[in-house]
């Protein structure tokens, strides 16, 4: 088991390159940027989702609601944009040749 940690070590020291400290703090923000609107776009799909079990997409009077406010409106174009996506994700999965 040491021979393993010491040969990793060494591994790690003479083998392995490394990037600079600026390209791996540009990369870095690249990450973190992309998992940010990650997780915007599954919090997005989650209330997408949510609404449409609960029944809220096809009530009027929930529209209603959101376009009240700011993120009421925010929310009914990412729905539009969900439900753009899903029309043209399950037309391409039905329309392609197998």
């Amino acid at each position: 088991m040491f021979t393993y940690i010491k040969e990793s070590f060494e591994e790690l020291k003479n083998n392995v390159t490394w990037l600079n400290r600026e390209k791996a703090s540009n990369l870095m923000v690249v990450v973190a940027v992309f998992s940010i609107l990650f997780a915007l776009a599954t919090w997005g799909v989650d209330m997408f989702f949510a609404d449409a079990i609960q029944g809220k997409l096809f009530d009027g009077s929930t529209y209603a609601e959101y376009g009240k406010s700011f993120g009421g409106i925010v929310r009914l174009v990412w729905y539009l944009v969900v439900a753009v996506a899903i029309f043209f994700g399950a037309s391409s999965f039905f329309n392609s040749k197998k």
